[in-house]
Parts: structure tokens; sequence; C-alpha cells
């Protein structure tokens, strides 16, 4: 059997075959007098049935990015219980209640299965929701650190372009206190900053600022001769 024809027996012929076989068993089973309880308890059940495929079919078929692995866990769960609140009222309705409470009315009822169906569909919203807020959050802490991993490589990049000027213009890549140039610890810094600095746009604007300055020091050094290799290396130690 191939996938297509799974495909069409789980999302069509299951469905309808269950639904056509809980309509003939209300109505094997209809009581002499029909009464309205009757079709609200065959709509209900119907209704509750059409639920269940419907979501499994949109957790099987949805796109990747239209929800999170949250709603589906959680929706079954809360589906579940949903089903266990609204079959019970309409059993408890319809066999205890109705008999010898409520043998005129069926609004007390019909509020009830309103009221339960509108609390699971809210549920359901902010679970969503909550996912959703989940989901975006590990995607921008994703962006941030490949925004962090790039900034890492640039100033290695930079570090060793600078390293290798200095080599070949015959200038110590070094400063006079520490033996590390400017370049070199500002690679150590950033190399410890963590996602959480992408929410501070004054310090994301002060390392791009770095950056800039950082490469039009080497860009300077690239056409510097004689007394003024000296004066770009000073600027290079005072960033």
């Amino acid at each position: 059997m191939s996938n297509n024809q799974l495909k069409i027996i789980t999302k069509i012929a299951a469905p309808i075959v269950t639904i056509m076989t809980t309509i003939a068993l209300f109505f094997i089973f209809k009581p002499q007098e029909t009464t309205s309880l009757f079709w609200i308890n065959l709509f209900y059940t119907v209704f509750l049935e059409a639920v269940i495929f419907c979501y499994l079919i949109f957790l099987r078929e949805k796109p990747k990015d239209s929800s999170t692995p949250l709603f589906a866990i959680y929706g079954i769960f809360y589906l579940y219980y949903y089903i266990i609140l609204g079959s019970g009222c309409m059993i408890l309705y319809s066999f205890i209640l109705r008999p010898v409470f409520l043998p005129d009315t069926h609004k007390i009822y019909i509020a009830t299965l309103i009221a339960l169906t509108l609390l699971w569909i809210i549920i359901l919203e902010i679970t969503l929701q909550s996912g959703n807020k989940k989901k975006e959050s590990v995607e921008t802490l994703k962006k941030r650190g490949q925004s962090l991993n790039f900034y890492n490589q640039k100033i290695v990049s930079l570090a060793s372009r600078y390293e290798k000027l200095c080599n070949k213009k015959g200038l110590k890549y070094e400063t006079l206190s520490c033996n590390r140039t400017e370049l070199d610890r500002l690679k150590g810094k950033i190399s410890f900053l963590t996602p959480n600095v992408f929410m501070n746009e004054m310090a994301v604007a002060h390392i791009l600022a770095l950056f800039s300055k950082c490469e039009d020091i080497i860009d300077e050094m690239e056409k510097a001769t004689g007394e003024n290799r000296e004066a770009v290396q000073k600027k290079c130690n005072v960033l």
C-alpha cells in the first residue's frame, strides 16, 4: 500500500467510517420517543470525533513553522481531558441528572458543553502562543549565537591581518606593557561575550564602532611607510 493510499485512509476514510458508525449506533439504540436530548448527544459525539481527527490531521500535516512541540504535546493532553469531561457531562446529565432534577430543560446542559468547549479552545490558544514565544526565543538566541560567532571570527581575522602587516613592515606585534596588542585583548573580551549583549543596542554599536576603527587603522598601516608606521601602531595600541 502506497503512502498516498495510507494518507487517504487516515485523512478521509477513517473519520468518515467512524462518524457514520457512531450515527448508526445512535439510531440502533434510539429510544421510541426521540427527544431533543437524543439529537444534542448525537451532534456532540460526532463533534468530539471530528475534533479528534481534525487535531491529529493538523499535527501530521502542519507546516514546520505553524506549531511547536509544546502545542503538540500539551494539545493532545488537553484534548483528552476535554473529551473525558465532555463525555462525562453527557453521560452524567443523560442518565442521572436529567431524570431526577431537570426533566424539562437542556439549557444548563448545553451551556455546560459550550463552556467546556470554549475553555478548551482558550487553553489551546494560550498554549500555542506560549509555544510560539518559546520557539521565537530559541530562534533569537540561535541568531545571536551566530552573530557572536561572526564577531569572534571577525576580530580573529583583523588580529591576524594586523600581525602579518607588522611582520611585513618590521614592527613588533606587541605593546611595551603586557606584550599583547589591543587587538588581542579585544579578541579575548569578545570571546567572553554572551548572546545577551545583543539586548543592549549601545554595546552592539560600540563593538561595531571598534571593528570599523580597527579596519581603518589596518588599512592605514598597509599604506604607512617609514616613521608613519610607528604612529599608526600607537593608534592601534590605544583602541
